[in-house]
């Protein structure tokens, strides 16, 4: 039997609660999520269920659950499981994008509908604590005033969940949830599986993925992809703190007798000179004079 396909990775995760065939599954985790009447659920409806494209790399790099409930309110629920520079900031422009798209110019704005997302982090997204779920909306903390409840961000990180049950019935189940998602070990996810029959379609599922051929070769492109990602990122951090050192140096220099070397080797680069040429002429060297030309 091959071996599990983990539920936080984006891909798997979407698949799993993004299937309009397995509405229940996603049901049932915002019924736990989310304070909000249950009969807001009954007709509730997932937008764009499928990939558009056979492509690991499909929207950015972002594979969001998007849904819309009865009364127009419409959630995105995605997962993260490396760090990502400006999360915060992140999360907060793509709530606010999906507030502004609901009208055209011109519409009023009374056709807002509330939009609530909600992030699963598999790494201390929240470092002022460690509550693993943390609610944001437009609120004054020091009056204690709601400006509006039209954008709500909720944060859910696995590395958090305390090992004790839920203070209420609805916690404990949103607990179970992710503690199935951020399970690898197949012992521990078939029991949590038997806790409820939405958990149990989950993890039937997850099993029906894991043994699709197809399937684990998205997720393994999904994996090199993130990898790639990451790579980069890191690879341009390192170049950053490269030229950050080498401004130090250029910076030292001019703070010293060599002010006219700078001068004369701008006054070159201007005039289109190769750096070598400009590095013979100057006295500084070639890295000085390339990162003088990046400035």
């Amino acid at each position: 039997m091959a071996r599990l396909l983990p539920l936080k990775n984006d891909l798997i995760f979407k698949l799993t609660f993004g299937d309009h065939r397995y509405v229940q599954i996603i049901r049932a985790f915002l019924t736990a999520a989310l304070d909000i009447p249950a009969d807001e659920y009954e007709d509730l409806q997932i937008i764009d269920p499928h990939l558009e494209r056979d492509s690991p790399e499909d929207k950015l790099g972002i594979l969001d659950v998007r849904i819309q409930l009865k009364d127009k309110k419409l959630i995105s629920v995605e997962v993260q499981v490396r760090e990502t520079p400006f999360m915060a900031e992140r999360v907060a422009f793509s709530t606010g994008r999906n507030l502004s798209r609901q009208i055209a110019p011109g519409e009023s704005y009374a056709k807002i509908e509330k939009v609530i997302t909600i992030v699963i982090a598999d790494y201390d997204m929240i470092d002022a604590d460690g509550f693993y779920h943390h609610i944001f909306r437009l609120y004054d903390p020091e009056k204690r005033v709601l400006l509006t409840d039209a954008m709500e961000i909720h944060t859910l990180e696995l590395r958090k969940l305390p090992e004790a049950p839920g203070a209420d019935e609805r916690e404990d189940e949103l607990l179970n949830w992710l503690r199935l998602i951020r399970s690898e070990r197949e012992e521990e996810i078939d029991m949590i599986a038997a806790k409820t029959p939405e958990m149990e379609m989950a993890v039937g599922r997850l099993k029906q993925l894991s043994a699709d051929e197809r399937t684990r070769m998205l997720y393994e492109a999904r994996e090199l992809y993130l990898m790639d990602e990451m790579a980069r990122r890191e690879a341009a951090e390192a170049r950053g703190e490269a030229r950050g050192e080498a401004r130090g140096r250029l910076e030292g220099i001019a703070e010293g007798e060599t002010r006219g070397k700078l001068e004369m080797a701008r006054n070159l680069l201007a005039e289109g000179f190769p750096p070598e040429v400009i590095a013979k002429s100057s006295g500084l060297s070639l890295d000085e004079i390339r990162t003088l030309a990046d400035l």
